[in-house]
């Protein structure tokens, strides 16, 4: 009879113990430390999926009470700047008609007769109209005749009792007001339900005529509207995302494939929600959330919006890829362990005996994992270098769209710049004209003519193009003078700072080119200046001035932008680099600019900015 196996014999318990504990203990270890490791992996997954559709939503509505808030001061500028848009649009209108008037006084006064003079001035100034023939110049005398008006009904009439519909003796105070002060503006409700007008008068100076033209404010408002929406016309909107303007509650422009998007009923249930408090709607349609605010001055209602569906489908793709990769982890992690645990059990009973051969066997198992933890580190750099790879190229794209959110500036600079040569034009062929019907014209003052006309033109064309540059993307760094940089940046802040009466003074002391991203460059020279002339008129300055000073030495290139604003204020001296802080009010500012000069300057062109208080003002230097 075969003798009975007992494990607790004495002389097999070594051995079986050194069997059976490492293999125990191989088991219990591998479930726990399997079981807690999975286990930590899903808790992390499932709440880095929560974070990154919450973190993406929260981006996207800053993102678009930016772009809201853009638009906002967009319009309360063009609303604040209508009445003296209006006033300098009269005082253009009739300053040209005083000279042409005075031109042919002069000219003909020695050799024609009263009546044929003012017949002429009355023939020249009746083809001055403007905005399709709505506005006209006028002319009348101190007595209250009209001798020159827009209504035959007036025509010849004496008008010095004519009252509006608020019972004022309107031409009265006209005369009234040029006998004292030879010109100026008197606001007015001409006749019933026409709104209010504004009136420009100006004393002609000779026959005791006086001159002048009107506009409604109501045509001038009208007009900023229709402006503003060319400019939302023509700013590109991202693909999920989508744009509304409502007036009277009712949409007068819908981006591009909105109703599409959205539907019928989801555009009415917007209507339905529009309220004069700022707001974000998150239940209203599905799949969609959008921010609604009331612009007062134009009675307009903005809806900006975008879909979180298609960005919940992308985000959820991505997610079942990274749940791939986690069941292949797992996957691995059980197979490794079975195999930890059948070669330990393996090697347990093969070479129970034999300790050496057992820590030969960990050794090796340690540099497998080492080799693993190798290969984990190579896959992480070249995650982190395609990170960084991707945050650049965001940076890229900031930069342009904080030049797309100055386009509001940009334009009010080219009207300052093309102001005067129209003004000039209108001359030009009114004074062709005039020649012409006189039987005056003639090759030499033709020929004289069209000169000039030609040189304003090619004046209009350089400034066009200064404006179109700006707002090209950098694709390459380009070899240049740091001083034609800052002054390509002044070239086009000339006419804001001209008109602030601000003296600009460039000193550059450098002769040696260096590379740099140029339109970048540009964009930074622009935004400190900037913040230098609202400095300068937020604080009143009586003789404001801004000064630069570009220099080269062996430690490198350097830009200092210096004004006498007052400084900057110690409390808030370190934040002034935050993004979206900011001193002036909302339409004013949205506290970008300089956020984004030292990104630029410090990430894209490896400077750095410091800033200090000298002088009595601000200093902004750039190190390159």
């Amino acid at each position: 009879m075969s003798k009975k196996y007992n494990f607790f014999d004495k002389t097999k318990l070594i051995p079986n113990l050194i069997i059976v504990i490492p293999m125990s203990l191989v088991l219990v270890v591998s479930f726990f430390i399997g079981t807690f490791y999975i286990d930590k992996v899903e808790e992390y997954f499932e709440q880095a999926r929560k974070n990154s559709i919450s973190e993406y939503i929260t981006n996207k509505k800053n993102e678009s009470e930016v772009w809201v808030s853009q638009l906002d001061s967009l319009f309360k500028y063009k609303s604040d700047t209508i009445d003296s848009s209006i006033k300098k649009e009269l005082k253009t209108r009739v300053d040209l008609a005083y000279e042409s008037a005075k031109h042919i006084y002069e000219k003909y006064r020695k050799t024609n007769s009263e009546k044929d003079i003012k017949n002429r001035i009355k023939d020249a100034l009746s083809k001055m109209y403007f905005n399709e023939k709505k506005n006209y110049i006028f002319i009348t005398s101190f007595n209250g005749k009209s001798v020159l008006s827009g209504s035959r009904e007036f025509e010849n009439k004496n008008i010095m009792n004519y009252s509006d519909s608020d019972g004022r003796a309107i031409v009265l105070e006209e005369i009234t007001k040029v006998k004292k002060n030879k010109e100026g503006f008197i606001k007015t409700n001409y006749y019933k339900g026409g709104g209010v007008k504004t009136i420009y008068v100006k004393d002609l100076g000779f026959y005791d005529w006086y001159i002048g033209s009107s506009i409604f404010d109501m045509q001038q408002l009208e007009l900023a509207k229709q402006n503003s929406l060319d400019i939302i016309r023509s700013t590109p909107i991202q693909q999920n995302n989508f744009l509304a303007i409502y007036e009277n509650k009712k949409p007068i422009y819908l981006s591009h494939k909105m109703r599409e998007l959205l539907g019928n009923e989801p555009l009415q249930k917007v209507e339905d929600s529009l309220s004069k408090k700022p707001q974000w709607y998150e239940q209203n349609i599905n799949g969609h959330i959008y921010y609604s605010t009331y612009i007062e001055s134009f009675d307009w209602h903005i809806i900006y919006g975008f879909n979180i569906s298609k960005m919940s489908k992308s985000e959820l793709e991505k997610q079942e890829k990274i749940q791939i990769l986690l069941n292949k982890e797992v996957d691995f992690i059980t197979k490794i362990t079975a195999i930890i645990v059948v070669l330990v059990v393996f090697l347990s009973i093969i070479f129970s005996r034999t300790i050496n051969k057992i820590f030969l066997s960990y050794q090796d198992e340690v540099k497998l994992r080492q080799r693993q933890l190798e290969l984990l580190n190579a896959s992480l750099e070249q995650k982190v270098a395609r990170e960084l790879h991707n945050l650049r190229q965001k940076d890229k794209m900031l930069i342009q769209q904080s030049k797309m959110a100055d386009m509001g500036d940009m334009l009010s600079m080219i009207a300052h710049q093309w102001r005067q040569p129209l003004n000039q034009l209108s001359y030009i062929f009114m004074n062709i004209d005039s020649a012409y019907e006189y039987k005056e014209l003639n090759k030499k003052y033709l020929d004289e003519k069209i000169k000039e006309g030609n040189h304003l033109l090619e004046f209009m064309s350089e400034t066009i193009d200064d404006f179109r540059d700006y707002f090209k993307p950098d694709q390459k760094k380009e070899l240049t003078n740091i001083g034609d940089v800052v002054k390509r940046g002044l070239e086009l802040m000339k006419k804001p700072l001209e008109n602030a009466h601000i003296e600009i003074v460039h000193i550059n002391k450098c002769e040696k080119d260096i590379e740099i991203y140029v339109n970048e460059f540009v964009q930074v020279v622009l935004n400190l200046v900037k913040n230098a002339k609202d400095a300068l008129f937020q604080n009143n300055i009586t003789e404001p001035k801004i000064k630069i000073i570009t220099k080269c030495s062996q430690r490198g290139t350097f830009v200092e932008v210096r004004d006498n604003g007052g400084g900057i204020d110690a409390k808030i001296m370190d934040q002034i680099f935050e993004p979206y802080f900011t001193t002036k009010d909302a339409k004013q500012g949205t506290g970008l600019g300089l956020y984004m000069s030292k990104m630029i300057v410090e990430e894209h062109l490896g400077g750095k900015i410091i800033v200090q208080n000298i002088d009595g003002g601000a200093s902004f230097k750039i190190v390159l």
